[in-house]
């Protein structure tokens, strides 16, 4: 039964980062141009086209979240494939942001959901196994988040010092203080996830962590283009940060149980 439902969490995460994706590809672009040489306007053409394809490629993964189960096992390898699609994206953002390795780690727990979501599903992976991955993917995403925000050796995000000047008005002193605040936080988080008796509070920071992190990615956009189309804009990032709700919840969903289970 705990199987079961925490298959569902992952199947509902995985579609809803798919659709995600698929909305930004199908509406707004991606980095595509990098893999692609050249400055000519074929270039440029085949990287629109392409992108559009990878939107209809993502939306075909939504339906395949709801239409294939376990009896599916020869289709299941398609969600190893929207893994890898997922990481090379990942790849492309990092390369598009001067090939920071912190930018490739951010998006750990987005290309990790389909592989994570295959070995559950079709591959019927220990439970056990499955936790420790699931905890690995939020160490390494919210350590890259923790990684930018104390400035080391890339520096502060210009984009994150002037969103907290802005909203707060607490100057860049200010702002960078905010941000070595939320470093200790995430690395906190991070030792907390590791310590058995503290998995609990380690969803419920998490939780905070990405509704937090979700009201950021907002608001920044708004600040950058203050008119009614940054939420449509900024919408299909939202459902791309749903799996670091998705799999702390899948995490507490374990604990919770197995802690009934050792009560009873």
């Amino acid at each position: 039964m705990l199987r079961f439902q925490i298959i569902r969490i992952l199947q509902l995460t995985a579609a809803i980062l798919l659709a995600g994706r698929a909305w930004q590809h199908l509406f707004w672009d991606a980095p595509y141009e990098f893999i692609f040489s050249g400055e000519t306007g074929f270039t440029q053409w085949f990287s629109d086209k392409f992108t559009a394809a990878m939107g209809w490629f993502y939306m075909i993964g939504v339906l395949f979240c709801f239409t294939l189960d376990s009896r599916d096992s020869k289709w299941g390898y398609v969600f190893v494939v929207y893994a890898a699609s997922l990481l090379l994206l990942a790849q492309l953002y990092r390369v598009s942001n001067d090939s920071e390795i912190p930018t490739l780690l951010l998006y750990t727990s987005q290309f990790a959901t389909p592989f994570i979501y295959y070995q559950l599903q079709f591959k019927k992976t220990g439970i056990g196994k499955i936790m420790n991955t699931l905890k690995l993917s939020l160490t390494l995403t919210l350590g890259a988040y923790a990684w930018y925000a104390t400035g080391i050796y890339y520096g502060h995000k210009t984009a994150w010092i002037d969103g907290l000047n802005i909203v707060f008005g607490i100057g860049e002193s200010g702002a960078a203080i905010v941000l070595y605040a939320l470093a200790a936080f995430e690395i906190i988080t991070i030792l907390v996830l590791w310590v058995k008796p503290l998995q609990k509070i380690a969803f419920a920071a998490i939780l905070f962590w990405g509704i937090l992190l979700m009201i950021a990615s907002v608001a920044i956009f708004f600040l950058e283009h203050p008119h009614w189309q940054s939420g449509i804009r900024s919408a299909w990032e939202l459902l791309c940060l749903v799996p670091n709700a998705g799999l702390s919840y899948a995490i507490w969903k374990y604990v919770n149980e197995k802690k009934k289970e050792e009560d009873f």
